[in-house]
């Protein structure tokens, strides 16, 4: 499992996004920081326009090929 934590600031990051999370195998979800019951799958891009801009998000990979995602999810990935 890989874990990581991301923000979107325009909508087209989040297109970009959900289509490198379409070309995975693993599972792909995204949750709010404060609520972790709130949770979309990182493929779906309706769920994921759902998502306020600029807020911080948990990413959480977890699959076959969940070593990508270091290399795939690195432009979202919060700075500090």
């Amino acid at each position: 499992m890989v874990e990581k934590k991301i923000k979107f600031t325009t909508s087209g990051q989040i297109m970009s996004f959900c289509n490198i999370c379409r070309k995975m195998r693993a599972d792909i979800d995204v949750t709010d920081m404060s609520n972790r019951n709130f949770r979309i799958d990182g493929k779906s891009l309706l769920g994921l326009m759902s998502i306020k801009l600029g807020l911080p998000m948990r990413l959480v990979v977890n699959g076959e090929d969940e070593e990508l995602a270091n290399e795939y999810f690195t432009n979202y990935e919060l700075e500090g």
